[in-house]
């Protein structure tokens, strides 16, 4: 299904090479969007832009630098005019027992979920805000709510995009720029596959506790993102809207399992 919510509307959108990023740009292009398709990963990044077609077009870019950001949004303004949605959707996991969490993992995972997305909105919000505003949307995520265990850098980097989201929301509605983020239960996505895989994962367990009982659809976190950036929701402020299938309301069975089979002492 397509059409015209979103036409002649220029969108950036991280983490679009692939996973929940790439449904997104690829919804947002079939409503008439000009859509950026900005990962560090090219290979993927290249197949997307053509799995998409010419409303798509690729910006290599690692995340972790701020210059890197800023350059990024300047060349995108100077190239089609204005920005008018950006999507801060790049993010990684890197699941460990907390006692076994490196400084190197730690820096990594808030470098790229927590810093590069306020970064991001910094970079692309002075254009917004010059020209009259904007739609920003946060990919936060469901573990901000129900604890995944092994997670702590993840779950605390994305419960610091909540705070974001709630603070630009606040603090840049005069600008006429929207603020919002979806946080998104269990997607089948590769970030959610390879674990599932691993038997890091038990499939079983998750549906067990899911209201729906399935698995999300990229497909249906993509419409949502695409309500957030048309006007559509232009009274919806600040909010984080829970796109989980009712997961929040239960929770994980045997959760620690993981805990006490990953987490022993050295010898």
């Amino acid at each position: 299904m397509s059409g015209n919510r979103l036409k002649g509307k220029v969108a950036l959108v991280t983490g679009a090479a692939r996973g929940i990023g790439f449904g997104i740009a690829k919804k947002y292009a079939e409503e008439g969007a000009q859509v950026i398709v900005a990962d560090v990963l090219e290979e993927e990044g290249r197949q997307a832009e053509e799995k998409i077609g010419a409303a798509a077009h690729f910006y290599p870019i690692d995340l972790r630098s701020r210059k890197a950001i800023f350059a990024m949004a300047d060349k995108v303004h100077a190239e089609y005019g204005h920005i008018d949605v950006l999507v801060n959707c790049a993010g990684v996991a890197r699941p460990c027992p907390t006692l076994k969490l490196s400084e190197e993992t730690l820096d990594e995972v808030i470098d790229i979920n927590m810093k590069a997305p306020l970064f991001a909105c910094q970079a692309v919000g002075r254009y917004m805000r010059k020209d009259g505003g904007g739609s920003i949307i946060n990919i936060s995520s469901g573990n901000t709510r129900m604890i995944n265990v092994g997670r702590v850098p993840y779950g605390i980097t994305k419960g610091a995009i909540n705070l974001l989201t709630q603070q630009l929301g606040a603090e840049w509605a005069i600008y006429g720029i929207k603020v919002n983020a979806i946080a998104p239960g269990w997607i089948r996505t590769e970030m959610v596959e390879r674990p599932l895989r691993l038997g890091i994962l038990d499939e079983e367990k998750i549906l067990s506790v899911s209201p729906i009982g399935r698995f999300g659809r990229v497909e249906e976190v993509a419409s949502l993102a695409c309500f957030l950036a048309c006007e559509e929701s232009d009274y919806i402020v600040g909010q984080i809207i829970f796109a989980d299938g009712g997961w929040n309301t239960g929770i994980m069975p045997d959760a620690l399992d993981y805990i006490r089979e990953n987490d022993k002492e050295e010898d």
